[in-house]
């Protein structure tokens, strides 16, 4: 199990996740410009992208075996990644608390949401489009709602669930979606393949 977590890049991941963690109690509300496609030009927070880091990485694991071999020498593979996800978005999630807790920084909860939420459609572009793509959809995905996501007034379209203010149960429902099921499809990639042909001996 440590060798199948190493290889999974669980190391890097809780040193990026923890990492991004402190950048956020940091920098707070510190924003980059973002030009408009749409709308007027906004801004995108620095803690709303944060969560690309450790969700890449925790791709880059994913993706680094051989899915035929692993699958012959592993049973139920495809569940012991999506649990490994499940961890993660917790992980995500409880030190979120925590942080608002001690130091009061909604901006925690954002990113703990972004985890997730980046997490999930990264699962779904994968179990569609297969392994590699996700992590480029994942990077362009916060950029793209900064840039068409804002109404006249400023605030968030209902669909931008990245750039969502922190307490947004709109945003954190649409993440959570969007995690469920990517987790979903991700056991449903890796499910077994039963031919009824194959000859028993």
């Amino acid at each position: 199990m440590i060798w199948w977590l190493k290889a999974r890049n669980v190391p890097a991941v809780l040193l990026a996740l923890f990492a991004v963690y402190l950048v956020a109690v940091l920098v707070r509300q510190e924003a980059i410009p973002v030009p408009a496609v749409v709308g007027p030009s906004g801004r995108l927070l620095v803690t709303q992208i944060l969560g690309i880091l450790p969700v890449v990485l925790l791709l880059h694991g994913l993706d680094r075996g051989d899915t035929v071999t692993e699958e012959v020498a592993l049973r139920h593979n495809g569940r012991r990644n999506v649990l490994l996800c499940v961890a993660f978005a917790l992980l995500a999630l409880v030190t979120a608390a925590g942080v608002q807790l001690l130091w009061d920084r909604p901006e925690a909860l954002s990113l703990a949401r972004n985890c997730a939420g980046f997490l999930g459609t990264a699962l779904i572009v994968r179990a569609v489009l297969g392994p590699g793509v996700g992590a480029i959809c994942v990077a362009a995905l916060p950029l793209a709602c900064a840039a068409a996501g804002r109404r006249p007034g400023g605030s968030a379209q209902p669909w931008a669930w990245p750039i969502q203010e922190p307490f947004s149960y709109l945003g954190a429902g649409e993440a959570a979606f969007l995690f469920a099921l990517g987790c979903a499809l991700a056991v449903w990639k890796n499910r077994p393949v039963i031919d009824p042909f194959a000859r028993t001996t």
